[in-house]
C-alpha cells in the first residue's frame, strides 16, 4: 500500500508550521502513523523544535539540511527512500524558502519513490493580512505557491475586524482572487481560481465541513512562466544565540530589522526562542496570560518592574525566568510562552548585512550565511 504524501506550501510567515501541527494532530487522533519532512534552516532547526514540542513522540520529524538546489534534491530523494521503508501512513512535507513544486512532482515520479508514495493534498497557506501594495516579486511568489494547490487555507482571518461575518470572508476571498487573476494573466498560469478554492476560517474553530474540504483538497497541475528569484534561487539565513532580553526589547529590535533595509538588508522573517530574565510575575502567573500574543509593546509592564527590566541575562534559577517563542514578519509579530529552552534567533531575507544585524543583537562574531 502506497504512503500518502502531502505538501504544505506558502510564503514565509504564512503559518505553515502552525497549520501542520493541527493537520498532523487530526491524523494522530485517527491512529495514523505520521512523519513530517521539513527543510532545515541550517545550524539549528527552529521548525523542528516547534513541531517536536507540540507533537512530542507521537509524530516523527525528519529534516533535510538546506543547500543548493541540486544538493537539496539529492538529500530530499534519499530521505524519502529511507522513510518509504518505515511503514508510515502519511508523510507531510514542509518546504522553506522558494520552493518549485515541479521539482516535487518530478521526484515523486522517480523510481523507486513512485512505487512507495502517492500524492495526496497540496495545501497553500495564505496570510489574511495581504500587503497593501504587494510588489511584483510578492505577486509572482504568491501565484507560484498557489498554482498547484488543491486548497488555499487562509491564516489569521480571525484578526480581521468583523470576522467571521460572511461579508468579511467574501472580501478576503475577493482580494486574493483578484491578485491571483492578475498573477495568472501576467505569468500565464493555466488555471482559473474560484472562491471554493479558498478556505477562510478560524483555525482554532475548524468545523467538520472545514476539515472535509482540507482532507479532500487534492492537488492541481498548473503550468506558468518561471522567473529567476534571487541570484542563487534562495534566501539567506543568519543565526544568533544567547538572546536574553525583556520582551519589549526583543520586539523593538525585531521591528527595527524590518524597517531599515538600507542598514540590515531585506529582512523577510524572524523566528526563534529567547529567555526573558527576572519577570517578577505575580504568584501563579506563567507569563503573558493576559495577552499571550503581546500585541501591545507595553504589556511587559503588567509583569515586571524597572529593576527586573534592568536584568541583562537569565538567572541560574530557571524558575525565575520565562522562555518565549517569537515569529515575525513585517506585517505581524507574535510572542508567546514556550517550554523550549534554547536561545536562538533566525533571520531570513535577501542581501542581509550580517555585521550590522549582528551588532543589533550584540554579537561581533563573524556570521555564517545559509541558503534556504
Amino acid at each position: 500500500m502506497q504512503v500518502k504524501i502531502d505538501l504544505i506550501t506558502g510564503l514565509l510567515g504564512s503559518g505553515k508550521t502552525t497549520f501542520i501541527i493541527r493537520y498532523v494532530q487530526k491524523f494522530l487522533r485517527e491512529g495514523k502513523r505520521v512523519c513530517i519532512l521539513a527543510n532545515d534552516y541550517g545550524a539549528i532547526s527552529v521548525d523542528r523544535a516547534l513541531l517536536t514540542e507540540a507533537l512530542g513522540e507521537a509524530c516523527d520529524v525528519e529534516m533535510v539540511t538546506a543547500g543548493d538546489w541540486d544538493c537539496y534534491r539529492r538529500r530530499f530523494r534519499t530521505k524519502l527512500i529511507s522513510m518509504g521503508m518505515l511503514g508510515y501512513d502519511r508523510v507531510i512535507v514542509e518546504p522553506s524558502g522558494i520552493f518549485d513544486t515541479d521539482d516535487f512532482f518530478n521526484i515523486l515520479n522517480d523510481s523507486p519513490i513512485d512505487r512507495w508514495y502517492s500524492l495526496g493534498n497540496i495545501l497553500c497557506m495564505v496570510d489574511a493580512h495581504i500587503p497593501e501594495r504587494p510588489d511584483d516579486t510578492w505577486k509572482y511568489l504568491f501565484t507560484s505557491e498557489a498554482a498547484n494547490a488543491g486548497l488555499l487555507v487562509v491564516s489569521r482571518a480571525q484578526e480581521i475586524p468583523g470576522f467571521p461575518s460572511g461579508r468579511i470572508s467574501e472580501e478576503i476571498c475577493g482580494r486574493m482572487l483578484g491578485l491571483l487573476k492578475e498573477g495568472s494573466e501576467k505569468y500565464r498560469l493555466n488555471r482559473i481560481f474560484r472562491q471554493e478554492d479558498i478556505l477562510v476560517a478560524d483555525w482554532e474553530r475548524l468545523s467538520d465541513e472545514d476539515w472535509r474540504r482540507i482532507l479532500e483538497a487534492g492537488h492541481r497541475r498548473g503550468d506558468m512562466v518561471k522567473l529567476p528569484t534571487a541570484e542563487d534561487g534562495s534566501y539567506q539565513t543568519l543565526f544568533y544565540y544567547h538572546i536574553s532580553r525583556p520582551i519589549p526589547d526583543v520586539r523593538s529590535l525585531v521591528a527595527g530589522l524590518f524597517t531599515n533595509e538600507k542598514k540590515y538588508g531585506k529582512v523577510i522573517r524572524v523566528k526563534g526562542f529567547f529567555c526573558a530574565p527576572g519577570l517578577n510575575k505575580p504568584e501563579g502567573s506563567s507569563g503573558l496570560e493576559k495577552n499571550d500574543r503581546c500585541e501591545d509593546d507595553h504589556c511587559w509592564d503588567d509583569y515586571c518592574d524597572d529593576s527586573s527590566r534592568a536584568d541583562s541575562g537569565c538567572s541560574d534559577d530557571s524558575s525565575e525566568d520565562s522562555w518565549y517563542e517569537i515569529n515575525a514578519t513585517a506585517e505581524h509579530t507574535e510572542v508567546k510562552p514556550t517550554s523550549f529552552r534554547k536561545e536562538v534567533m533566525i533571520i531570513v531575507g535577501e542581501h542581509l548585512k550580517g555585521t550590522e544585524v549582528g551588532l543589533a543583537f550584540g554579537e561581533t562574531r563573524s556570521v555564517t550565511y545559509y541558503d534556504v
